[in-house]
């Protein structure tokens, strides 16, 4: 089996919305209306969460794998604090000691829900890292990533690979875990993280979705004016593609 663990981008959210939009003809606005936090893409009909497990890429890669596999968890969301916590705590007892044959870590923002800049915004309400050295932020970008490979290889007894969205854990990533290290592949060319897939000007835009890219690898890109820039189902395969190519 493959355990996928990662944030909304592995759960597949915004994939509800290209099913809302391509099956059941759903405006931009009607799709805005309910994009979070306004609403929970749990509680959609089970016809949008199906079209999600069916083309996110954790599905994509088991099938084309022929194996099992399974969400480390079935919300949405997470941050790597949680990352490392779930793969220190799930259990082999059920399946088997040997049953997680493979981890594939998707690494998301390391600021979120990061003690240091935390306790900071609860202190003088600043929620950026400007007070952060570049030192500093190497260490709590390596203890994040540490955290998750001893979950996997000391608990789970398992093998990992993981991507990253942002560059900057990504750099880490590559330097300290080179064996583990995955980087991402579309239109011929290799990627080191999430973010730089889409390159406007020579600028990294992948978080903007004030624009749609000829890739279509984002929900808005697909859909006009809708603000997620969640993986479409191109995006998805696009995942699913580099993670096969790591594995064989």
């Amino acid at each position: 089996m493959i355990l996928f663990v990662g944030c909304s981008f592995t759960w597949g959210a915004g994939l509800q919305f290209e099913y809302l939009s391509k099956k059941r003809g759903w405006t931009s606005d009607e799709i805005n209306a309910i994009n979070p936090p306004k609403s929970h893409l749990e509680h959609l009909d089970y016809k949008c969460d199906e079209y999600r497990k069916k083309h996110h890429f954790p599905n994509l890669v088991a099938k084309k794998m022929n194996m099992a596999y399974g969400l480390g968890k079935l919300g949405n969301g997470s941050n790597n604090y949680e990352i490392g916590k779930i793969l220190k705590h799930t259990s082999t007892e059920l399946a088997g000691e040997d049953a997680i044959e493979l981890v594939v870590i998707q690494f998301t923002d390391w600021t979120r829900s990061c003690p240091e800049i935390y306790n900071r915004a609860n202190s003088d309400g600043t929620d950026n890292t400007d007070f952060l050295s570049n030192d500093h932020i190497r260490r709590i970008i390596t203890t994040q990533i540490d955290n998750i490979n001893f979950g996997c290889e000391q608990h789970l007894k398992s093998k990992w690979i993981g991507f990253s969205w942002f560059r900057d854990l990504s750099d880490i990533l590559k330097e300290k875990y080179p064996k583990n290290y995955m980087p991402l592949y579309h239109k011929g060319k290799e990627y080191d993280s999430m973010e730089e897939l889409i390159v406007v000007d020579g600028n990294w835009r992948f978080d903007d979705s004030s624009f749609q890219h000829k890739d279509k690898l984002r929900i808005c890109d697909v859909i006009k004016g809708v603000d997620d820039t969640h993986l479409s189902s191109t995006g998805h395969k696009v995942i699913a593609k580099s993670i096969i190519r790591r594995l064989k």
